[in-house]
Formats: C-alpha cells, structure tokens, sequence
C-alpha cells in the first residue's frame, strides 16, 4: 500500500469536506442523537464527502456518523477511522474551535493522520515515514517552547469534570480552556504541555491525534502508559494522558 498516494487522497478529503462544512453553516440544521448529543446536517454532509473520497482507497471507511461493527472490521488489515466534524456542540454555537479529523489504521493503531482547522485552513498531518507537517512546511518547534510552556494543562470548554480541575490544582498548572481536537495541535505546537482525559472518548476523537501527537516526539496513551487499541470490540477509547513531548510523561503519571 502507498501511504503518499493515502495521504494525498486524506488532504484532498478534508479540503473539500471543510469547505463544505463553512457552506453548510448558513442553512445549518440539527437534530439531537439518541445520547442527547448534537448531530448537525455540516456532520452529514462533511462524513458523506470524506466516505466518497477515501473510498477511493479500496479501504473501508469507519465514521462517528457510520458505525463500522467490529465483526466488519476486526479482520481488516487496514481502515479509516474518522470524525468528520469535531466539536459539533461548539460549531452550532458559532464558536470557531472544531476540525476535521481523519486517520488511517492499521491493525489497530493508526498509520497516518490529519487534523483540519476549516475555519483559519491549518492543516497538520503525517503518514509513519514523514515528519509531522503544518500546511506545507515541517513542523519544527523549538525545544525551549515546549519546555517553556509544559506546565500549561488543555481542559475542554463544553465538559469541564471536577477531576480536571483537580489536576490542574495538584500539579499547579496553568489552564488553558480549548475545544475539539485542535487541543492536539496546540500541543503539537509547544503551545501546551500537558492534557489529561478525564471522561471517556469515543476512538474517532482521538486516533488522528494520538498519531500526530507521538510521531512528534510527544506521548498519548492510557493513564498506565500503555498504547491505546483502535480496533477493540468497544469504540470508546479509555481515559487518556497526552503530553507534548515524552520526556514530561513521567511528571503527570
């Protein structure tokens, strides 16, 4: 399998799907999912333009929006596993933090990611044999950065817990609320140091983070420091610590 062909075919998916979610905004509609959370027609119609995209492929496409069991995939060698509009409860309320997410697994970790920024069209993303890129350019963050800002602690805007608070407060760190997955690239860019999962994740919310996240020198695992498996029987993913560079794991754990 050509992971650049891959790649390309992920960047060309996201591009259009975030152009067609800024679109959908203006006529925007929306229901509520049986777990009361939002479903907006963005997440239709973002999922519907990804799914057609990365078909292309010849691999099947897993989806928060369609569910692929795991009798269909637990012996699929590869998958795509994506969230096509992170941060939807944000989205609807005009807030500009949510993204694109996409992933490729193989087994059951993943191989190659990205994430999207629809709104300012940052894009970060990386396949196992590239280095991490931002847009069109090698991410290269200096050390100095991420050491300056390790103590500073990603918490989420729409379901604060009380065990995040209190992190923050043990370990006495600066806070810095922040929605969806774009919590991963600023990690990515040193802008953070720490962010520690307190509620469950369904996999989708994660997988395209964790790739990027680790392939950059940084950390994301369960809270034993163990690699999270993206192709388990359950598709929520276990609590989770993530750090922007490995060498400040053993400061949270």
């Amino acid at each position: 399998m050509n992971l650049d062909s891959c790649l390309n075919l992920a960047i060309k998916a996201a591009n259009e799907a975030s152009k067609a979610i800024l679109n959908e905004r203006i006529q925007l509609q929306t229901w509520k999912k049986d777990d009361g959370s939002v479903l907006s027609s963005a997440d239709l119609l973002a999922n519907e333009i990804l799914t057609e995209i990365l078909q292309a492929s010849g691999y099947k496409v897993f989806s928060e929006e369609k569910i692929l069991s795991f009798q269909e995939r637990k012996h699929l060698e590869y998958f795509w596993l994506i969230d096509p509009l992170d941060g939807t409860s944000g989205f609807v309320k005009n807030s500009n933090e949510f993204c694109v997410m996409i992933s490729l697994i193989h087994k059951n970790r993943p191989v190659l990611a990205l994430i999207k920024n629809p709104t300012n069209g940052d894009i970060f993303y990386a396949h196992k044999e590239t280095k991490v890129y931002k847009n069109d350019q090698s991410l290269n963050v200096e050390k100095s950065k991420f050491e300056k800002n390790k103590f500073k602690a990603l918490l989420s805007v729409n379901h604060l817990s009380k065990e995040e608070s209190e992190f923050v407060q043990h370990y006495k760190l600066q806070a810095i609320n922040k929605s969806s997955g774009l919590k991963f690239c600023t990690l990515l860019e040193g802008e953070a140091g720490v962010y520690k999962r307190f509620q469950n994740l369904s996999i989708w919310d994660i997988a395209a983070g964790d790739f990027l996240v680790n392939h950059n020198g940084g950390f994301v695992g369960d809270f034993q420091g163990k690699m999270i498996d993206y192709n388990a029987k359950e598709h929520k993913a276990p609590l989770f610590l993530c750090v922007a560079q490995k060498a400040f794991l053993l400061e949270f754990l």
